[in-house]
C-alpha cells in the first residue's frame, strides 16, 4: 500500500477524533455541570443514542456491503454523512436558552442520535475498506494504526483547543469549563474539522473504487436478508469473542474519559493548564503506539500481543487511585503529581490504544474467515462491531459514569476544591475498581479469540484456490 492511501484514509478518523472528544469529555460536564441536567438523566440521554446505534450499524453495514452505484459501495454514505453531522454536532452544543431541564434532556438526546447516526453514516462505510484495501496480515495492522493515529491526534488536538483557548480561565469565570457561551465556538471548529475530515477520506481515496470488492448480485433488502446476514456474522465465535471485547475495553476507556475531567479537577485537583500538560502527554502516547504496535504485533501474533496488553492495562489502570486511596500518592498541589500522573497516563493511553488497533485488525482478518465458512463477503457488517463498541465509550460509558455521580452526590457547579473530601474520596473508589473489573472482562474474551497468524495463512490459500479460474 502506498504512503498517500494511508494518509488520506487515516485522515478521515480526525472525524472521529472529534466527536468522540466532545462526547467523552465534555458533553456530559457541559449538561450536567452547567446546563444543571442531572448526571443520570444526561447519561441516559447519551445512552439513549447508542440504543439507537444498536440498531443503525449493522444496518449501514448491510446496505454498504450490498450497494450498486457508479461510486461502489463505500463512498457514496461517505460523501452523505459530511454536511449533517457537521450540523448536528454544532446544534448538540447550542441549545436553546429557554429550555428545562425536560427540554435540554430532550434536546441532547435528538442532536446526539443525530450525530451518531450520521456517524455512522461515515465510519462503517469507511472502517469496512480495511479489509477490502489489504489482504497483508501484518499490513492491516499498520493501515488500522494510521486510523488510530489520526483520529487520536484530531481527538486531542479538540481537546487542547477546548482546555487552553475556548475553556481558558477568564475574568468572569476562573474555570472556563463553566462557561456556557464558550460551548457555541468550540462547537462551530469541531463542525468543520469534522466536514473537513470525511471529505479529506472520501476524495482521497475516491480512486482507489474500482480496485475494492464489487457488490454480491443484486437483490432488494428485505429484513429477512437483514437478519440471515446478521446471524451469520453473530455465527462466527471470533467475532464474537472481539465483539464483546472490544465492548468492554471501549466502555473502560469511555468511563475513564468522561469521569477524568471529573477526577483531574475534584480528585486530583489539577488547573486547566496542568491537565493540557496531561494532553501533550497523550500525544506521546498515541505516536508510540502507532509506532510500536505493529512491530509487537508482527513479533508476537495479535492475539498474544493484545492479551498481554490487557493484563498490563488491569494492573496499571487503577493503580494511581489505589495509591491516593491508600495515603501513598503526593498531596494536591505538589509538583511530583503532575509528573507522576503525566507518566502513568501516557502507559495507559498507548497501552489501551495498542490493544484497540490490534482489535481492529483482528476484524479485517475475521471477514475472510468468515467468507471461506459462508460464501458471504460482509466488510460492513462486521466493521459494525468497531463502530458500535467506539460509540459505547461515551454511550455505557456515560450512563455508568452519571450514574456514579448520582450515587455519591456530585455537585454540580462546584469549583475545584469545594467537594466535600467525602465527596471526592468515594469518587476514586467508584472509578479504581470499576475500571479493573471492565479490563479483566475484556482479558477473558481476547483469551477466547481463535485466529493467529498460521490459521490466517490457511484461510486466505483456501480462498485463492476458490477463486481461482481453474477451480470454478
Amino acid at each position: 500500500m502506498t504512503l498517500p492511501t494511508k494518509l488520506f484514509f487515516g485522515f478521515g478518523s480526525v472525524a472521529e477524533g472529534t466527536k468522540s472528544t466532545a462526547f467523552n469529555v465534555f458533553l456530559l460536564f457541559y449538561y450536567n455541570q452547567v446546563l444543571g441536567v442531572p448526571g443520570t438523566l444526561s447519561g441516559f440521554a447519551i445512552f439513549i443514542a447508542l440504543c439507537v446505534d444498536a440498531i443503525t450499524d449493522p444496518l449501514v453495514g448491510s446496505l454498504s456491503d450490498n450497494l450498486h452505484s457508479r461510486w461502489g459501495r463505500r463512498h457514496p454514505f461517505m460523501y452523505a454523512s459530511a454536511l449533517p453531522m457537521s450540523v448536528s454536532f454544532f446544534l448538540l452544543f447550542n441549545p436553546p436558552r429557554a429550555l428545562g431541564e425536560v427540554g435540554l434532556f430532550a434536546w441532547l438526546t435528538a442532536f446526539a442520535v443525530c450525530v451518531r447516526a450520521s456517524m455512522t453514516l461515515y465510519q462503517i462505510p469507511s472502517s469496512s475498506m480495511v479489509p477490502e484495501l489489504t489482504d497483508h496480515y501484518d499490513e492491516r495492522t499498520s493501515l488500522v494504526s494510521y486510523r488510530f493515529l489520526f483520529g487520536w491526534l484530531g481527538g486531542l488536538a479538540v481537546a487542547q483547543l477546548g482546555y487552553l483557548h475556548f475553556f481558558a480561565p477568564s475574568e468572569s469565570f476562573a474555570d472556563g469549563r463553566l462557561d456556557a457561551n464558550a460551548y457555541g465556538a468550540f462547537a462551530l471548529v469541531g463542525a468543520l474539522l469534522i466536514f473537513v475530515a470525511i471529505l479529506t477520506c472520501a476524495l482521497g481515496t475516491h480512486r482507489l473504487i474500482p480496485t475494492l470488492m464489487p457488490p454480491p448480485a443484486k437483490t432488494p433488502f428485505t429484513l429477512r436478508r437483514f437478519a440471515d446476514e446478521m446471524a451469520a456474522v453473530l455465527g462466527n465465535r471470533s467475532y464474537r469473542m472481539l465483539l464483546f471485547a472490544a465492548l468492554f475495553s471501549a466502555v473502560a476507556g469511555g468511563f475513564s474519559d468522561v469521569v477524568g475531567l471529573y477526577m483531574n479537577t475534584y480528585f486530583w485537583e489539577f488547573s486547566t493548564a496542568q491537565i493540557a500538560v496531561l494532553v501533550y502527554g497523550l500525544v506521546v502516547s498515541i505516536v508510540l503506539a502507532f509506532l510500536l504496535t505493529p512491530p509487537i504485533t508482527a513479533r508476537f501474533d495479535k492475539k498474544r500481543s493484545a492479551v498481554g496488553l490487557a493484563a498490563y492495562a488491569i494492573f496499571i489502570g487503577p493503580l494511581p487511585i489505589f495509591l491516593r486511596l491508600l495515603g501513598l500518592m503526593p498531596a494536591n498541589g505538589e509538583p511530583l503529581l503532575l509528573y507522576l500522573i503525566l507518566v502513568h497516563s501516557m502507559v495507559l493511553v498507548t497501552t489501551v490504544v495498542a490493544i484497540g488497533i490490534i482489535v481492529a485488525s483482528m476484524i479485517a482478518d475475521v471477514v475472510d474467515e468468515s467468507e471461506l465458512s459462508t460464501g458471504r463477503r460482509q466488510e460492513g457488517m462486521f466493521t459494525s462491531a468497531i463502530a458500535f463498541t467506539t460509540k459505547a465509550t461515551s454511550g455505557l460509558g456515560g450512563l455508568f459514569a452519571g450514574i456514579a455521580l448520582d450515587v455519591i452526590a456530585f455537585p454540580t457547579g462546584a469549583a475545584s476544591g469545594a467537594v466535600p473530601p467525602d465527596t471526592v474520596f468515594h469518587l476514586g473508589l467508584a472509578v479504581g475498581p470499576g475500571l479493573m473489573l471492565l479490563y479483566i472482562v475484556t482479558l477473558v474474551f481476547l483469551s477466547r479469540y481463535g485466529i493467529d497468524r498460521a490459521r490466517h495463512g490457511e484461510i486466505l490459500a483456501a480462498l485463492a484456490r476458490r477463486r481461482s479460474p481453474e477451480r470454478r
